[in-house]
């Protein structure tokens, strides 16, 4: 069953995020058969007071996101995301399936 890293965030340095961790996460989405949903850096907040940046990757299993947020090739990428955001939330959630009968 598919899963999803949710992650929010405010980003502190734009251009460091958008010109280094995103090259060097891309080819992590890729290898865990990920795909990117949902992609902002200024997303609407519509109730509370959310972070503005949003992403949500749809993998094709819990184990898949797992596997991403800890591989360790990633870490020195995932470091620099840490180092350039702040007030990051993120979890992992299967895909909802409507209960039977």
């Amino acid at each position: 069953m598919a899963a999803y890293f949710i992650l929010t965030h405010t980003i502190t340095d734009l251009e460091i995020y958008r010109d280094e961790y995103i090259p060097q996460v891309l080819p992590f989405i890729a290898k865990y058969h990920g795909e990117i949903v949902v992609a902002s850096f200024n997303a609407e907040p519509l109730q509370g007071n959310p972070e503005t940046g949003a992403v949500v990757l749809r993998f094709p299993s819990e184990e898949a996101v797992r596997e991403f947020v800890n591989d360790p090739e990633y870490q020195p990428a995932k470091e620099l995301r840490i180092a350039v955001t702040t007030n990051a939330n993120a979890v992992l959630a299967p895909e909802f399936q409507m209960p039977e009968g």
